[in-house]
This record gives structure tokens, C-alpha cells and sequence, in this order.
């Protein structure tokens, strides 16, 4: 009731979210990927397991390429040379193989886009917002009906892994939040949801911007060796051997790494997103009705799934 009162007046005063972070356990009101839906868990699994498959593969694959050109610049007759470089080569093919058939990025923006999914649907079911801002049992229902259609169009993934199938899909954390009084699942929703994204988005666009400046000086100047080593051949051609080709494989691993891993595209969307969502912050910790607190983190929701959307469509590029 305290909590009520000084929430009431703190927003009035516009001093919120000092106060109130001051004063209030953060801890005991966030959720945790434990705390939400087994289905979660299984999706957020698949995403994280696959994702470190397709980029090991490729790491492999792209590594053992330029080890390859390297082992042919040593000039040295002795067999084990050529022997190390049929390895380099083999594994160059069997990880080519294993990306062109198993295709594990699919399983990863497949279980990502569930697990992202499955969290709007639990942050609008535990803030009660739309459609979830009926009676209980029936929004429960409405929820659990939700997940059974997921399961159905997201087969592939959710027979990957059987370790959480006798987790809850409503957990007891879901059910408390969902319980509390309106201005607290608003500060939760603020804190806990937009306050994350925001932090999320922000420091993800900082990261690929750095990244694909680093990555882009890099490829310039293993191009700029190549070339110089390219041309120093021409006015030398009887001085071998040239490790131009060591360059020329370097330049098209990196090539190859800031196409998959799309840099630029993300940091510029990432940076887009983030402006997005400290709009929706702003007004977060506007006084509202419960009507106005589920339309508010109805769009708010929208707004992160849209994003997730482009996230996949751009990855399917």
C-alpha cells in the first residue's frame, strides 16, 4: 500500500524511476528465462545451440581455407606439408558440406523467432494487456491455446529437445506478476521490459557499428597487401614464392564472415530500433487505465515483434 501511494505521488512529480529503483527489490519483480513458459526454454535452447553450430562450421570452414593457402606458401618438401594441408582442405569441405545440408541458421532464426514470440505473448499475458485483458481463466486458457498453436507451426524446433517438457507453461512467477495491482505491472512492464530492449538494442547497434569498421579496415588492407604483393610479382617474376594467394584467401574469408554476419545492415537497423523503443520509454510511466496499459504494451509489443520479423527476413537474405 506504501509502494501505491509513493508511486502515485513519484509520477505526479515526474521522479519515478529513481525513487522507485531505490526502493523496490528489482530482483523479486523481473523475469528470467527460467520463469517463463517451458516452451521458452526449449525455443531459446534450439536458437542458442544452433547459432554456435552454424558459426563454428563457418569459423572451421573459413579458418582452415587460409591455413591451406598458408601450408602451400611453406617452402619446405618434407610430406607431412602437403599432408596438413589435405586436412586444411578436407575439413574446408566437410564443413562446407555440413552448412550447404544441415543448414543449422535455419534452426537458429526458427528457435529465435519462437523463443522472441513466446516472450511478447508472456509479457502481454502477465501485464493482462491485449488479448489477455480478460478474466483470468479465461485469459489463461487464451494463452495456453496460443502456445498449443505455436507448438503446431513450429514442429521442427520443438521436437529438437525433450529437457524441459514437464516445465510449467504458466509458471508461479507468471501468475504473481500477472496478479499485482496495475501501477506496479506498469513499473515492471517499464523496468523489466522496455528498459531491457532499450539497453539490449542500444548496446547491440554500438557493437556491430565497431565491428564493421574493424572488419571493413581489415579486408581493405589484406586487399591493399595483396595487391602490392600482386604487382611487386610483376616486377620480379623470378623470385618465388609470393604469398599473394595467403591475402587473397584472407580478403575472402573476411568478405565471407561480414556477409554472414551483416554488420552494417544490423548495427543500422539495431540503431533504429533503439530510437524506436526510447520513444515507447518516454511514456512508459504515464499515469494509465488498465484499457490504456493494455493498449500501450499491445503496440510496444508490436513494435518489438516487428523487429524481430525484419531480425529473421534479413537473415533469409
Amino acid at each position: 500500500m506504501l509502494y501505491s501511494i509513493g508511486l502515485n505521488s513519484l509520477v505526479e512529480t515526474g521522479i519515478t524511476q529513481i525513487l522507485f529503483i531505490n526502493n523496490l527489490d528489482i530482483e523479486s519483480i523481473g523475469m528470467k528465462d527460467e520463469n517463463f513458459p517451458g516452451l521458452f526454454l526449449v525455443a531459446n535452447k534450439v536458437a542458442i545451440d544452433y547459432q554456435d553450430n552454424f558459426k563454428l562450421a563457418l569459423k572451421m570452414n573459413l579458418v582452415t581455407l587460409v591455413a591451406a593457402a598458408i601450408l602451400s606458401f611453406i617452402p619446405l618438401s618434407h610430406w607431412t606439408i602437403p599432408l596438413l594441408q589435405l586436412i586444411a582442405l578436407l575439413t574446408t569441405l566437410a564443413c562446407s558440406i555440413y552448412l550447404a545440408t544441415q543448414k543449422p541458421e535455419k534452426l537458429w532464426y526458427s528457435g529465435r523467432a519462437l523463443a522472441e514470440s513466446i516472450k511478447t505473448l508472456t509479457w502481454r499475458y502477465i501485464s493482462k494487456a491485449e488479448p489477455f485483458n480478460k478474466d483470468d481463466k479465461i485469459s489463461k486458457n487464451e494463452f495456453i491455446e496460443t502456445l498449443n498453436k505455436a507448438i503446431q507451426q513450429n514442429r521442427e524446433v520443438c521436437q529438437r529437445y525433450s529437457n524441459h517438457l514437464g516445465d510449467e507453461q504458466i509458471t508461479p512467477k507468471m501468475t504473481e506478476m500477472r496478479s499485482q495491482e496495475l501501477q506496479t505491472r506498469q513499473q515492471n512492464y517499464h523496468l523489466h521490459r522496455i528498459k531491457d530492449q532499450n539497453e539490449w538494442y542500444t548496446k547491440k547497434a554500438k557493437y556491430n557499428q565497431d565491428r564493421s569498421k574493424c572488419f571493413f579496415r581489415l579486408l581493405i588492407a589484406t586487399n591493399v597487401i595483396a595487391v602490392i604483393f600482386a604487382a611487386t610479382k610483376i616486377a620480379f617474376p623470378n623470385v618465388t614464392p609470393w604469398p599473394t594467394d595467403i591475402f587473397i584467401a584472407t580478403a575472402a574469408s573476411l568478405l565471407t564472415w561480414m556477409q554472414a554476419k551483416k554488420f552494417s545492415e544490423l548495427a543500422a537497423s539495431y540503431t533504429l530500433a533503439a530510437h524506436e523503443i526510447n520513444i515507447i520509454k518516454s511514456l512508459s510511466l504515464e499515469e494509465m487505465t488498465e484499457e490504456e496499459f493494455s493498449i500501450f504494451v499491445g503496440d510496444a509489443e508490436n513494435a518489438f515483434s516487428r523487429e524481430h520479423t525484419q531480425w529473421v527476413a534479413r537473415k533469409d537474405i
